[in-house]
């Protein structure tokens, strides 16, 4: 029953506000398109084309640094005491999520949180704020130390895993061998 004089079901409602439908089979059969991209849909880009020839900037470029760059370079922050800005030049979420994660565990860190100035550049800044018995350089130091070991034991773990897979399916492949 229609209220208030208008008729409310769901197709009126579906026709009204969405009148086309998507005819996913008309897209699908542009074959020359589909095997261009790569069986790709939605991307558009050229996969022929070299990187100077399109405004993509070549890989290397996100992780090598230039002549005269500087991989680290800080800043003290007035407006709070005991507190700097680092800036990371070619790095990204991956380094600054650690960096932040293991300056939190510090018990002098009061604050340390990072940000993406333009998610298209590889760049991240961190800032460090500390109670005042170390400096925010001292504490990112004693953080990138502490990484780097806790890195070496995962590196050791995974060999030492790696290795008994392997011996695992060596095993497996001589007993197979021998039923044969």
């Amino acid at each position: 029953m229609p209220r208030n004089g208008i008729q409310t079901t769901h197709s009126n409602f579906a026709q009204r506000y969405y009148p086309t439908r998507v005819n996913w089979e008309n897209i699908m059969t542009d074959r020359a398109t589909v095997e261009r991209l790569g069986g790709y849909i939605g991307d558009t880009r050229d996969h022929q084309k070299t990187s100077t020839e399109t405004n993509v900037p070549d890989r290397f470029e996100l992780f090598l640094l230039g002549p005269g760059e500087k991989k680290v370079t800080a800043e003290p922050d007035t407006r709070v005491p005991h507190c700097a800005m680092f800036h990371f030049n070619k790095e990204d979420h991956t380094l600054g999520n650690m960096l932040r994660s293991q300056l939190l565990r510090t018990p002098n860190v009061i604050f340390a949180g990072y940000r993406i100035p333009h998610p298209l550049f590889p760049t991240f800044d961190l800032r460090i704020q500390t109670n005042g018995e170390i400096s925010p350089k001292d504490a990112l130091i004693e953080a990138c130390k502490e990484l780097i070991n806790k890195l070496k034991i995962l590196d050791l773990q995974f060999k030492h895993e790696f290795a008994i897979k392997e011996a695992m399916n060596a095993k497996g492949a001589a007993a197979s061998g021998e039923a044969a």
